[in-house]
């Protein structure tokens, strides 16, 4: 297997990557745009950002960006910091557009993973994707296709028998509804496979994705964001028009905040202000939320400001609330706390 080592150079990798590491897992991402692995790796040398991986694999070869031995910053403070400081990070290329090239990276991602496996002795069980550490959806293409059937493509190279899954014995294909269509649904799944929590109640969004034959194969968006997933049975039989069925589930999903919801926001275009030091935190301007808001509590929308990292280089990087528990509730005054700020809860969304 063709791997181009070592592109940076030891002052340029210490930088970026300042520990020792001895991995004990995968942890697998997405990029974000349809850059070749070298473009990938390249951007990673010419950025001095604290963004970093060890391999990012095309549709034809694989790149090495960092020795396996140094610590790469790829999967945030998340779960103690085990994914950066313990992860081999691979990231999966093409995935903006996804298609014949995208499908082609994963199939060499995945032989490039059991190689690895076999060659440290790990069990499937080692390998993790960047959502297990942050509250990132990624890596995101590869989930939405399902992430057992890309651990059955691993399986499968190591000669293992994978065990079935709701994607892969679901054999129908009959959906009814494609992406774009406006829907109402009474049921909403936090996975397209069914395997974890099935809420009740009654939403509308749009369909963001389909996947063929996934139990609950529609993504449903509102706001750009996704809440959940869902299928023929739960989409009313008008999906244009709400039915008005209540809530018959204190957890589900209702866009009413109240203490302990989970919520995240549309896409904001940071203010022209620059960034501004308040008390501990560096804060930028976010009309929607009513003023400064710390930049620890928001994402980046990847290249909104020329740059695939998590890094506000511009005021053209549009950002969104990263996931976070709702404080308080001010009724009266109609403002809702997060993460220790009050702030306009209009551009908030709730979510699993």
């Amino acid at each position: 297997m063709n791997i181009v080592k070592n592109l940076v150079s030891p002052s340029l990798y210490y930088c970026k990557c300042p520990f020792d590491m001895n991995p004990t897992r995968i942890v697998v991402h997405n990029t974000a745009n349809d850059a070749s692995a070298r473009n990938e790796i390249q951007y990673m040398i010419n950025n001095r950002n604290e963004v970093s991986y060890h391999y990012a694999i095309d549709d034809k070869e694989i790149v090495q960006g960092i020795p396996e031995n140094r610590n790469a910053w790829h999967a945030g403070d998340g779960g103690n910091g085990i994914g950066n400081r313990q992860g081999i990070a691979i990231e999966i290329c093409y995935s903006k557009s996804g298609g014949a090239k995208f499908d082609a990276a994963e199939v060499l991602a995945a032989k490039f993973i059991a190689s690895k496996l076999k060659e440290k002795g790990w069990g499937i069980d080692k390998v993790t994707k960047h959502q297990d550490y942050s509250n990132k959806y990624c890596p995101h293409r590869t989930l939405d296709k399902g992430w057992q059937r890309f651990l059955n493509m691993i399986q499968a190279e190591l000669g293992q028998t994978a065990p079935s899954s709701p994607s892969t014995t679901n054999s129908s294909s009959g959906e009814k509804y494609s992406t774009g269509t406006p829907i109402c649904t009474n049921t909403l799944s936090t996975n397209c496979n069914g395997t974890s929590k099935i809420l009740k109640g009654d939403w509308s969004g749009s369909i963001g994705r389909v996947i063929k034959g996934a139990k609950y194969p529609y993504r449903v968006d509102r706001n750009g964001v996704a809440i959940g997933w869902t299928n023929d049975a739960g989409i009313d039989t008008d999906p244009h028009t709400p039915v008005g069925t209540t809530q018959s589930s204190a957890e589900a999903i209702d866009q009413i905040l109240h203490e302990g919801s989970y919520v995240t926001s549309v896409h904001m275009k940071i203010g022209n202000q620059g960034l501004k030091q308040i008390g501990d935190d560096l804060c930028c301007y976010l009309s929607q939320l009513g003023g400064w808001f710390p930049i620890r509590l928001v994402d980046k929308v990847p290249n909104s400001d020329g740059y695939n990292d998590n890094v506000l280089h511009t005021t053209n990087a549009v950002v969104y609330v990263s996931r976070i528990r709702v404080d308080a509730v001010n009724v009266q005054k109609d403002i809702v706390k997060i993460g220790g700020i009050w702030v306009d809860p209009t551009p908030l969304t709730e979510i699993a």
